[in-house]
């Protein structure tokens, strides 16, 4: 397939209209004017609830949700019932390596204490994986000081351990940046995530949303939005993840914590005004880096300008549960092409 007047996303930012050619069996030629061209987003942090948990999603809905949303690798974490291991008990990071795990984690909780996020940081390191880290000091709640304490014990951990690896989840607080950028100029081997409601959405939107705006962590103050941000624009924040996690509406209304994360990225992303530079780095090549896996063949197809507003109910995912419902957001993936075949295609229609 040849796109014609297409712009590419790559590290330097977009590129003038060109004429690409993808990889994409049956697929025919097109006029891409007004459209960019970016090679698949890759998620480091979603939740696909498979197995155990269908009633909020499961892997094919969850896969197809991520592609509608532009993502061809996902990162599912191992909050499933069974759950694959928990952290009172180190796995076997060679084996689960030698199996294809890219990453350990404790998902979702800080429960590891000090000695045993030593051990596993040793573990990971002698096996070439990063360890990605909820950072949250359960005793504290969900207080800002709470994930203060958590990323301080953290990296204070992997100054003891040689060749070890630490990647922050879903940072929301300024006091994280500044710490995560301080460990930075030391030299430690530290990156770290943020959501896009984290950096789009602030303490103020809560009232609003009643328990559809639950989620852990909460969203913060202005500032802490701002500084993240910040920090998402000068590196100290390496990547942009969703967190994806998605309910059913009782549990939503039960006030059960997380956000629909796929199918929104592109449109929030866009309105946060970065440069194309930092969309590529946050979404597309340093979550790869992070986890050691190559960019493959992949491409996603967006509409910079397509303006559209946020309706759950056409959601791939099971999970409706966004706090943009009813927001108006430019820009849209209209086309996934992964392993040579169009996965996904949209009829663009501006609503």
């Amino acid at each position: 397939m040849r796109l014609h007047h297409v712009r590419v996303l790559g590290p330097t930012g977009l590129s003038t209209a060109q004429t690409v050619e993808v990889n994409a069996e049956g697929a025919e030629d097109r006029d891409a004017t007004g459209l960019v061209l970016s090679p698949g987003w890759m998620d480091l942090h979603a939740h696909l609830r498979d197995p155990g948990f269908p009633q909020k999603e499961t892997l094919l809905s969850g896969a197809t949700s991520a592609a509608v949303g532009g993502f061809t690798h996902v990162l599912a974490m191992a909050n499933t019932d069974p759950v694959t291991d928990r952290g009172r008990q180190l796995t076997d990071a060679i084996a689960l390596k030698a199996v294809g795990a890219v990453a350990l984690s404790d998902d979702g909780r800080h429960a590891i204490d000090r000695a045993m996020l030593g051990r596993a940081l040793e573990a990971a390191a002698a096996a070439g994986l990063p360890v990605l880290i909820h950072a949250q000091a359960e005793g504290l709640g969900d207080d800002p000081d709470a994930e203060a304490v958590a990323v301080t014990e953290a990296l204070d951990a992997l100054r003891d351990v040689g060749g070890a690896r630490l990647h922050m989840q879903h940072v929301s607080t300024r006091a994280a940046v500044d710490l995560i950028g301080a460990a930075k100029s030391e030299g430690l081997p530290v990156t770290a995530e943020a959501t896009p409601h984290h950096l789009a959405l602030s303490s103020r939107d809560v009232f609003a949303l009643g328990p559809h705006g639950n989620v852990n962590p909460p969203l913060r103050s202005p500032d802490d939005r701002d500084a993240l941000c910040e920090a998402l624009v000068d590196g100290v924040i390496d990547a942009i993840a969703t967190d994806h996690a998605p309910h059913e509406l009782a549990a939503k209304q039960a006030g059960a914590n997380g956000f629909h994360g796929f199918e929104t990225a592109v449109g929030v992303v866009l309105g946060l005004g970065l440069d194309g530079g930092t969309v590529y780095r946050a979404c597309v090549s340093r979550p790869r880096e992070i986890v050691g896996q190559s960019l493959e063949d992949e491409w996603i197809l967006i509409d910079p300008d397509a303006e559209w507003r946020v309706d759950a109910a056409s959601f791939k995912s099971r999970g409706k549960n966004t706090p943009f419902q009813g927001r108006r957001l430019r820009g849209r993936v209209i086309m996934t092409v992964c392993r040579g075949q169009v996965v996904t295609e949209r009829v663009m229609q501006h609503v």
